[in-house]
């Protein structure tokens, strides 16, 4: 079971934790800008395999959702993944046009788990 658990496909978030904790925002809209970022990268990367696998499953998708401190966080998560080579969406907040969160493509987890180990999961 260990090999099949460790090559579940996963879709990872990045979300900013300074959104609350700085600027006051409620938690309904910081768990908001993740559920963003997941649809645009699910939706704009529809055609891909992955994307495709991940859906298949639709009754038991894997996510993990990370905290970012801030906007510089958040970019360096956004580095690390193109750096990788692996596709990812930033959700930008409008009016404001804010980067608030990122999701990647579906990844198996043994692949996109070391780019993102440096990010703690979001609390």
């Amino acid at each position: 079971r260990g090999g099949e658990v460790e090559d579940t496909l996963v879709q990872y978030l990045v979300v900013r934790m300074d959104l609350q904790k700085d600027m006051g925002w409620p938690l309904g809209s910081v768990i908001t800008q993740g559920a963003h970022a997941s649809a645009k990268a699910l939706w704009e990367l529809k055609d891909s395999d992955n994307v495709q696998a991940y859906m298949a499953k639709i009754d038991s998708m894997h996510k993990v959702v990370l905290g970012a401190k801030g906007e510089k966080q958040l970019q360096g998560a956004a580095q690390k993944l193109q750096d990788a080579g692996m596709e990812y969406r930033m959700w930008q907040e409008q009016p404001e046009n804010m980067p608030t969160a990122l999701a990647t493509m579906p990844y198996p987890r043994s692949v996109i788990k070391p780019v993102l180990k440096s990010f703690p999961l979001m609390k």
